[in-house]
């Protein structure tokens, strides 16, 4: 199997290169748009308006750029298990997931005036509880009083659900620490003006328990989340609806989010934001890090589909090239459209997994590259044609 994968990279990594023709200097493929069977998804790009009360969702992407990946903060960290949890924003409609905490306790009553926030995340191995595994926060409040006071309080919750020794951390007197021996976890909480800052690490496999190399991690994360926050200007809460839903019509050429994925709040989960943010969610963050600078990745949105744009169609190819090679590790190569040779796929070889590891492809189009999912092998092939018509539309 290894050395299959291995052949079908090469191909795909020629292929990529090679082409089959372009138009003009853009590196896209020439396609006749009517031979592309796209079903009845939308081919036409559209206008993107805030919806109401998405301000907040908004203001978390901002958040994220501001936000360091676990990785930055220990590079042995290289891997994040999470890859179906694209939307890392925390909103009130939307709150954080908290480690040790009760499910009766309630975000809302531990974090009065919470505004929105980012949440990361990563590990030291590919699978669950073989290594150390850390989670960040980084939450905005509408007061600096409701920020140390929600720290507070969720130290307080923490401590009486998950009992544990209290902490101090060498030049961070004013935060929150505990470590729990027994749950092999040290949980921090740092207010910073109208920001909260935490930290969840554990580290499930070392004998003796110590929480010696975790305290370490924890002030580094600090350390480096506050210098990131110097370039962060909180948006008033008055303006947040105010701020736009869309950069550069990117989010708009988009497939739309379906409604079977969208939240259960109703807002729709659609972003658009710069090349950090996107980021967060990748399973080598590390590597696409390295890819995105490569071809330089400025922004990049996400909906029903994602595109990322590069510099120039030269970026994107090397981009998709760095994406698929990444892709390959895991998966395994599957059809192209028709009439979209291009096209790289992948799928999970067992179908029964295709809910959560449903099937995808990528395809460049100029400086763009695209990333599309589908429920199935024909819906993907519709969805990937309706892709690459909405970037094809008016050009």
């Amino acid at each position: 199997m290894k050395s299959l994968r291995c052949l079908a990279l090469t191909l795909v990594a020629l292929a990529v290169v090679a082409g089959c023709g372009t138009t003009g200097d853009t590196g896209t493929p020439e396609i006749d748009l009517t031979t592309l069977d796209s079903g009845n998804f939308p081919t036409r790009p559209r206008t993107v308006e805030a919806a109401p009360g998405a301000g907040h969702y908004l203001e978390a992407v901002r958040i994220a750029d501001v936000t360091p990946l676990v990785v930055d903060i220990d590079p042995r960290f290289s891997f994040q298990r999470l890859r179906y949890q694209a939307d890392r924003r925390n909103t009130p409609d939307s709150p954080p997931l908290l480690f040790s905490v009760s499910e009766e306790a309630r975000f809302a009553d531990l974090a009065e005036g919470f505004v929105a926030g980012w949440q990361s995340s990563g590990e030291r191995r590919a699978q669950l509880l073989l290594g150390r595994e850390a989670t960040l926060y980084n939450l905005r409040f509408e007061t600096a009083a409701q920020a140390q006071a929600a720290g507070n309080r969720i130290a307080d919750r923490q401590a009486a659900d998950s009992p544990g020794e209290s902490l101090t951390l060498d030049g961070f007197s004013n935060a929150r620490s505990k470590w729990a021996v027994g749950k092999r976890s040290l949980d921090t909480w740092l207010a910073d003006d109208v920001m909260l800052i935490g930290v969840h690490i554990d580290d499930p496999v070392s004998e003796p328990a110590d929480p010696a190399p975790l305290i370490e991690f924890t002030r580094h994360a600090l350390t480096t989340q506050l210098e990131m926050l110097r370039d962060y200007r909180p948006t008033a809460v008055a303006d947040l609806n105010s701020l736009p839903a869309d950069t550069d019509g990117l989010l708009g050429h988009t497939l739309p989010v379906e409604d079977k994925d969208r939240l259960a709040s109703g807002i729709d989960p659609s972003w658009v934001g710069p090349a950090r943010a996107a980021l967060h969610p990748e399973s080598r963050p590390a590597q696409v890090a390295s890819a995105f600078t490569d071809a330089g990745v400025d922004l990049v949105a996400s909906a029903g589909s994602r595109l990322y744009r590069a510099r120039d169609a030269g970026g994107a190819i090397r981009l998709m090239a760095a994406l698929t090679r990444i892709e390959a590790e895991r998966y395994l190569p599957a059809q192209a459209p028709p009439n979209m040779p291009d096209a790289q796929c992948y799928e999970v070889e067992d179908e029964s997994d295709n809910l959560m590891y449903p099937p995808f492809c990528y395809f460049t189009y100029g400086r763009f590259v695209s990333r599309v999912h589908g429920s199935n092998t024909q819906e993907l092939h519709q969805k990937t044609a309706a892709q690459y018509k909405l970037l094809a539309h008016g050009a």
